[in-house]
């Protein structure tokens, strides 16, 4: 009986055995560059991730534990970049668009005086970033006759509505307007690309009640997208 017993025991250590010996190969098969590697390109640490790279780093006789918090750390920059990137992004696309509109004005008869950067950090940023993007004056007959325009580009929106500021900004526009004693207008850009819009509408701030609108009634402000800006001083009407 005895016998018996020992030679299943040995049998049980013998696929036991065998068991941590595939185990061990397979860990020693990724490297720890390689557990790393694949983490970051899931730029997700799981559980089992994190178990597995605290194993591989034993058997190559590394520090685990600093190499998961290492693993955190760049992970979390990596997150950081991603971030920056979408608003870098963003801020290119507003640019793009403020070029456009800025091109639609003949320098022969418009002179820029002020080209806000809204640039902002930890809530604190100039008086200008709060004020429309682009600060003109028509130049006609020695006479100077001031505007502004804020810039906005949407991508092709969904549903009827358009949302063309955020809200405050109305406001804000229409404060400006009356302390500064001049018109201001939002140049809306939809569709297309930024820098080459599929439509282009002039909004008249005094005319705007909500910072959104039906696309029925965007029709009556819409520009051609090949033509120049004209201001006429008298009306204070931009077209």
């Amino acid at each position: 009986m005895l016998p018996i017993s020992l030679i299943i025991l040995g049998g049980i250590l013998l696929i036991s055995g065998i068991v941590l010996l595939v185990k061990s190969k397979s860990i020693k098969n990724e490297s720890l560059t390689q557990a790393i590697a694949a983490v970051k390109a899931d730029g997700i640490l799981t559980p089992k991730e994190e178990k597995l790279i605290l194993e591989i780093a034993k058997i190559e006789g590394k520090d685990g534990n600093a190499t998961i918090a290492k693993i955190r750390r760049d992970l979390e920059e990596s997150e950081e970049d991603s971030e920056t990137e979408l608003i870098d992004v963003n801020q290119k696309a507003g640019l793009d668009f403020e070029k456009f509109v800025v091109q639609k004005f003949d320098k022969k008869y418009f002179k820029i005086r002020n080209w806000a950067g809204d640039k902002f950090v930890d809530g604190r940023y100039a008086d200008t970033t709060t004020q429309p993007d682009i600060q003109l004056s028509l130049i006609l007959r020695g006479q100077s006759y001031p505007l502004a325009v804020e810039c906005k580009w949407r991508s092709e929106p969904n549903g009827n509505f358009i949302r063309f500021a955020k809200d405050g900004q109305l406001e804000r526009y229409k404060a400006f307007a009356q302390q500064e004693n001049y018109p201001v207008f939002i140049a809306l850009g939809i569709g297309g690309k930024p820098s080459s819009p599929a439509e282009l509408y002039i909004l008249p701030i005094q005319e705007l009640k909500k910072p959104i609108l039906h696309k029925a009634g965007l029709g009556k402000y819409r520009k051609k997208i090949d033509s120049d800006f004209f201001f006429d001083q008298e009306s204070n009407n931009l077209r």
